[in-house]
């Protein structure tokens, strides 16, 4: 048994609506976070590996999101960012622990300090995604790499070495989004990220 996780349409997931943070309360946004952190608790927590489908953008919350899966199939037209930063925001969803964990020191401060946006074979070379494939190719490569892990040999040990493989993070990861949470509700307020969220809208308007 293993669960996929893909976008309902032609992306992964574009991250928040920052349109529509304009318009939030500092409540909201909280919530919003929230909502965000949940999906990864349960990711955490599920009692079976799961396994990404990665095809256009992966941005922000859902690409550390993404990070909290256990394994991770681009398409070569998927795309990584963290473009919160750029508006004077953090990562929210314990990005500050999962991408290093996954993406490396070096890979995970270019993401997380400039908000550049990053092609599949990035993702590739530094081993966040262990293959990318062809779009038409996403479903049968998604489909060989759930056969492996739900292989009868193999099946059980891999649920085991999930839960061995998670718990060496303790309570690191709810530290994480404790942190992270506070932080961005706090810099949502200042200033500088509400004239930075105006900025955006105006130039996407």
């Amino acid at each position: 048994m293993r669960a996929v996780v893909r976008g309902a349409g032609e992306n992964f997931s574009a991250g928040d609506d920052l349109h529509a943070a304009l318009e939030a309360s500092a409540e909201d946004w909280t919530a919003t976070i929230a909502a965000f952190q949940r999906i990864t608790r349960v990711t955490f927590a599920a009692a079976v590996p799961v396994l990404a489908g990665i095809d256009g953008v992966c941005i922000g919350g859902a690409l550390e999101f993404a990070a909290s899966c256990d394994l991770r199939v681009a398409t070569d037209r998927a795309r990584f960012a963290t473009p919160e930063v750029g508006i004077g925001l953090v990562a929210t969803n314990a990005g500050t622990l999962l991408l290093p964990e996954v993406l490396g020191e070096i890979a995970t401060r270019e993401l997380l300090l400039t908000g550049e946006l990053r092609d599949a074979q990035w993702a590739r070379r530094h081993r966040f995604v262990s293959e990318v494939v062809a779009p038409d190719a996403l479903d049968e490569r998604i489909g060989t790499w759930t056969a492996r892990v739900d292989a009868p040999c193999r099946a059980p040990r891999s649920r085991a070495r999930r839960r061995w493989l998670n718990a060496r993070l303790g309570d690191l990861v709810a530290t994480a989004m404790e942190r992270e949470q506070r932080a961005c509700v706090e810099l949502f307020d200042s200033p500088d990220a509400r004239g930075a969220l105006q900025a955006f809208a105006q130039r996407r308007g």
